[in-house]
């Protein structure tokens, strides 16, 4: 029997695999303006840009701060002088490449689409550059719809992202509803504020917090939980 009817599935770190995409694209980036690639380097990009996102998903910034401003700052502190818009443009040029995927995830798509349940995709990031991901994963038609922070105009966790949603899909009893993803403040904290169930995707990761509903270690996992 089906505890849920609609599921919503974060993508990246839970159904592609952003970070194997993310230090691939890195790299990439670096070597075409002279800066060393190293783990002193690339921790000096993530804590920059975490630091952004965890901004925007405050709602302190607008997500054109965060485009514009990582790869600025980063160069800057490498004192190199660059377009923050045009190496964003470029870095996720080569991110697109990429079609990097978490194990499991093309299995489990294809089983809760054969079982009969909806399946949306709710995912904070560029249109165009999660589109062609999925759409390179072989993932696309997989989904029932598509929603992404900037087609929608809310990040998670902003609960206007989900009520948008809820309002397209025309979903009424949210008991049915689920939201799937790995990062506690933005996929599962934006379920609880709108108050749906959650599945933590962990990645072996462990926490403290529990706002989520269940938590798995792998997507094989899910299954039994809807």
């Amino acid at each position: 029997m089906k505890k849920y009817q609609y599921i919503i599935f974060d993508i990246d770190n839970t159904l592609l695999d952003f970070s194997r995409s993310e230090y691939y694209a890195l790299q990439k980036v670096f070597a075409t303006y002279g800066v060393v690639f190293n783990e002193k380097t690339f921790n000096q990009y993530k804590e920059i840009n975490h630091d952004l996102w965890d901004q925007l998903e405050d709602g302190k910034i607008s997500k054109d701060v965060v485009l514009k401003e990582r790869f600025k700052r980063f160069f800057l502190a490498n004192n190199i002088v660059v377009d923050g818009v045009l190496v964003d443009k470029q870095y996720r040029g080569f991110l697109e490449k990429r079609n990097d995927v978490m194990g499991g995830a093309i299995d489990l798509l294809t089983q809760l689409k054969s079982d009969g349940y909806t399946v949306f995709a709710g995912t904070n990031g560029v249109g165009r550059t999660q589109r062609k991901r999925l759409a390179s994963a072989g993932m696309t038609d997989l989904f029932d719809d598509l929603y992404i922070s900037e087609e929608v105009g809310f990040e998670k966790p902003d609960v206007r992202f989900f009520d948008y949603i809820f309002n397209d899909a025309q979903l009424k009893d949210l008991s049915q509803v689920v939201m799937i993803g790995d990062s506690l403040s933005s996929d599962i904290e934006g379920a609880s504020r709108v108050g749906i169930d959650s599945i933590w995707f962990s990645n072996g990761a462990e926490t403290s917090e529990k706002k989520y509903t269940h938590k798995v270690d792998s997507l094989k996992d899910v299954l039994a939980l809807v």
